[in-house]
């Protein structure tokens, strides 16, 4: 694979979880939320930030070709004079960790490592789009973040801005923002916009988590119908907190949670495309393709029970 190539890694909470650590960012991780209200929100306390999961259509086009507008909240112009770290996207497939270093590089409470502490160090001073171009030439931040799926075999060069592909049958890529609480306000960081938004003001935590609902809510009523949408929490390891505390049980939930996570970031690294390929030819070889339709119908179908299953548990879980 290219040194410049970026590939696509899943919105998953033992992703992001992994990849912070990987980057020497301490006492950080991602739990998925299932519901957007403030008592989720509570429950994740120290609460950091989110990571907000959208489909990018065509609502987020038209504001993109109206001078770049925002879709809620106002810019906020003079965020380098206040201290605010934010990087733009200028590369493809590097949204997932360009949010993620959006939030935490601005909260002061996180020990970042010397890594990022000397990237933050020299970008400062440096504009939005700079800051994204040093991201994207970041060997550490590139190489962790590729660790997390199979080398890809094509790889997109273009280093100019990145926009969303769409067309006909696919209204758009999945993109990743962040949003937190800086200097008493609730700011939305997106790499695809041309400065920070504010949201309004922000006294807490509390408050915080109070306010964060209604304005998630309310971007999501400009989508319609659209249900692609998912939330990761940023807080505290839950671990560390329960080892301290001597909560035995949640510590034994947490570590069964982590031997999940471990295992399934472990098959992300595989690339089992040519398995796959071979076990379906040898499966359809003696089908007729009423057969074959009728196998894949099948698997389909079962595969979306699983997937019901697995979220009906981490719910119940969860509450």
């Amino acid at each position: 694979m290219s040194e410049s190539g970026w590939n696509t890694i899943d919105s998953d909470a033992g992703v992001f979880t992994e990849l912070v650590d990987k980057l020497q960012i301490k006492n950080v991780q991602f739990d998925d939320l299932y519901s957007i209200d403030s008592d989720s929100l509570k429950s994740s306390s120290p609460l950091y930030g989110v990571i907000f999961l959208f489909k990018y259509g065509q609502v987020d086009r038209d504001y993109a070709a109206d001078n770049n507008k925002p879709i809620d909240g106002t810019y906020d112009e003079d965020y380098q004079q206040k201290g605010i770290f934010f990087a733009n996207q200028t590369i493809q497939n590097a949204c997932a960790t360009q949010a993620v270093l959006n939030v935490l590089l601005n909260k002061s409470e996180i020990e970042i490592g010397e890594e990022l502490t000397n990237f933050k160090g020299f970008v400062e001073g440096f504009d939005s789009e700079i800051c994204g171009e040093t991201i994207s030439n970041s060997e550490l931040i590139r190489s962790v973040h590729n660790s997390f799926s199979s080398p890809s075999l094509m790889v997109d060069e273009d280093k100019q801005k990145p926009k969303p592909k769409y067309d006909d049958k696919n209204d758009g890529l999945f993109h990743f923002v962040g949003y937190l609480n800086i200097n008493d306000q609730i700011y939305e960081l997106d790499g695809l916009k041309t400065y920070p938004i504010k949201h309004g003001e922000c006294k807490s935590n509390e408050e915080f988590c109070q306010k964060l609902p209604e304005i998630l809510m309310r971007r999501i009523s400009k989508y319609g119908d659209e249900l692609r949408f998912s939330l990761l929490a940023i807080s505290n390891d839950k671990l560390r907190q329960y080892q301290e505390i001597g909560d035995v049980a949640m510590m034994h939930s947490e570590m069964m949670k982590r031997e999940t996570w471990k295992r399934e970031n472990e098959l992300r690294r595989h690339d089992f495309v040519g398995l796959m390929v071979e076990l379906l030819k040898n499966i359809g070889k003696d089908l007729s393709d009423d057969e074959y339709e009728d196998i894949i119908k099948q698997a389909r179908h079962k595969g979306q029970l699983k997937l019901l299953q697995n979220f009906t548990q981490n719910h119940v879980a969860n509450n």
